[in-house]
């Protein structure tokens, strides 16, 4: 799953390469249009903005304490959604400047150390929990002689299985980086507004 965020009114260097995929376009045409499409995106940051859901979290979550005055909270919740949700014109590039603004000053830099940091000790806790799930997958293959699915698990070890998922820290798939910021800076800067898709 991802974030797809297109600019309502880019401003637009050139035209959007097309392609008719009912006359059944060869290989080299595809190749070929697939090419244009990354140049002009490139060309043209304000059209469309992309994220996965991993990398989409931190910073819709950053911009969003950031701007938290405005937007309101029903507004926040239709950020982490595909919904089509639209900022206007204003919104975004009250956004980008405050981004650039983040940018100059360092904070974005410190906000990615520190995230950076959080990740790592998430990674070697989830690290720990792993040995932890093989230890218990063994426990429970030799009291059974199955390898089973941890669904599956008699008691008391389908409980220990989900006490240890518990603990499970997801922060660790959650990335921030300044690029990213920037990159979504120069977007809202001109997209003329945008909706996230």
């Amino acid at each position: 799953m991802g974030f797809d965020l297109y600019g309502l009114n880019p401003k637009l260097k050139g035209k959007k390469p097309i392609i008719n995929w009912e006359a059944k376009p060869t290989q080299e045409e595809k190749d070929e249009y697939f090419k244009a499409i990354a140049k002009f995106e490139t060309e043209n940051v304000g059209y469309y903005f992309r994220n996965n859901v991993w990398w989409w979290r931190p910073l819709a979550q950053y911009v969003l304490v950031l701007m938290s005055n405005d937007f309101t909270e029903d507004e926040q919740k239709y950020w982490h959604h595909n919904d089509g949700f639209k900022v206007n014109d204003q919104k975004a590039k009250k956004i980008a400047d405050r981004l650039e603004q983040e940018l100059n000053t360092g904070r974005v830099s410190e906000r990615a150390h520190y995230h950076e940091i959080e990740m790592k000790k998430a990674k070697e806790k989830n690290e720990l929990l792993e040995e932890k799930r093989k230890e218990l997958e063994k426990i429970v293959e030799q009291k059974t002689g199955e390898k089973l699915a941890p669904v599956k698990y008699p008691e008391p070890f389908k409980s220990q299985w989900d006490d240890i998922q518990k603990q499970y820290d997801w922060s660790e798939s959650y990335p921030f980086s300044e690029d990213n910021v920037m990159d979504f800076m120069r977007f809202c800067r001109h997209s003329g507004g945008f909706k996230i898709c």
